[in-house]
């Protein structure tokens, strides 16, 4: 917290109802002169004291700017009208005003230093200002200066406690848009990298046959194709949203349901793909697309560094467990491996995985091949 209060959105009336208070008190200074009953006081109501008055609530505007002087001025004109023993009137809301604007906007230690001396210089003003009603001037400066404190302070705490709301409400949307910059970001790699994982393939592949088998070579042509242009649909969805004015950016939510894509893909790459299923319709949207993402993940990775593998995809729900395992045996004898990257795939998809309260495994098997397994409880 800082020394001065921000300031904090608030209704007009609020914000300006001290500055109407002291239009009010002026007009109420102004008009005592010929109204206030001395009652045993030295003097009345004159220029004097009127020009006190005004002094010290032209001192309380300037509150914002300067704590210090809405408390320092206020209390040597009240000061010097006690003194010099007017009556008692409207003035006297000087007091009251000057501690609280100065405890509301001062820095809180200083505050809390000078609120008491201020109270009790006035409360000294009025005893030796004398009068014959010297004890109830006294309680008058005393109690009014107590209540103008106590309520000083627990506007203040209120106002800090909003403040302190708003900062943890920034704070969270902050963290929000990370967040949701990094499952853009996952989002863009595991799209790009699968459908530039089969095109590669693909393409190398029409380019193997292109001369013995034009037939084979422009089934892998089109199926590049259809890669990238599925590609590209994610982007668009993604870039689409970004470029929207005032409107949040949106991720392509795949499901289970289109998994069977997936596995096409990976057939078309050079995969024995053999899928094992049971029905995740009951599953959130949530789950069902870091489901769908595992499996991309973990078919871009066969096709890249196991091709020709066979592959064992497993979906499966047993009570409130969902379970997606991905398990190749290696590479076919002969195949081209792509040599291993220090991509961030695995990395993201664990994060994909863990924040939609799934636990990811994945490494090697003793007997060679590759496991990815993700699990999730439903209930």
């Amino acid at each position: 917290m800082t020394d001065t209060v921000p300031p904090v959105a608030a209704p007009w009336w609020q914000r300006h109802l001290l500055d109407v208070l002291v239009g009010v008190g002026a007009l109420a200074i102004i008009g005592s002169a010929g109204h206030l009953d001395t009652h045993g006081a030295e003097r009345g109501i004159d220029p004097l004291a009127i020009t006190l008055g005004l002094v010290g609530l032209a001192a309380v505007v300037a509150r914002r700017v300067s704590p210090l002087v809405s408390l320092v001025v206020p209390c040597v004109a009240l000061g010097a009208y006690l003194l010099i023993n007017y009556p008692n009137g409207p003035t006297y809301f000087l007091l009251p005003l000057g501690v609280f604007c100065f405890g509301f906007h001062a820095a809180r230690p200083l505050a809390h230093r000078l609120m008491p001396v201020a109270i009790l210089a006035e409360a000294a003003c009025a005893y030796f200002g004398g009068g014959d009603d010297t004890a109830v001037r006294v309680t008058i400066m005393l109690s009014w200066g107590v209540a103008a404190v106590l309520l000083a302070e627990w506007l203040r705490t209120l106002a800090d406690r909003a403040i302190e709301r708003r900062n943890a409400l920034q704070q969270q949307q902050k963290r929000a848009a990370v967040e949701q910059q990094l499952e853009l970001a996952r989002d863009l790699h595991d799209s790009v990298a699968h459908a530039l994982t089969a095109i590669t393939v693909q393409a190398a592949l029409a380019e193997r046959l292109a001369r013995d088998q034009p037939e084979r070579a422009a089934e892998a042509a089109r199926a590049a194709r259809l890669a990238g242009r599925d590609a590209l649909v994610d982007l668009n969805a993604i870039v689409g949203s970004l470029r929207e004015p005032g409107v949040a950016p949106t991720r392509p939510q795949h499901g289970v349901d289109e998994i069977d894509q997936l596995v096409q893909r990976a057939r078309e790459a050079g995969l024995l793909v053999e899928v094992e299923r049971a029905s995740l319709h009951d599953v959130s949207d949530e789950v069902q697309a870091a489901a769908y993402r595992v499996v991309q993940e973990g078919m871009t990775n066969a096709v890249r560094y196991a091709p020709g593998a066979h592959v064992r995809l497993t979906m499966e729900s047993e009570g409130t467990e969902l379970r997606v395992s991905l398990t190749d045996d290696g590479p076919a004898p002969g195949a081209s491996v792509q040599p291993a990257g220090g991509g961030h795939g695995l990395v993201g998809m664990a994060e994909r995985v863990r924040a939609t309260g799934g636990v990811l495994r994945h490494g090697p098997l003793p007997d060679g091949g590759y496991q990815v397994e993700a699990r999730w409880e439903t209930a």
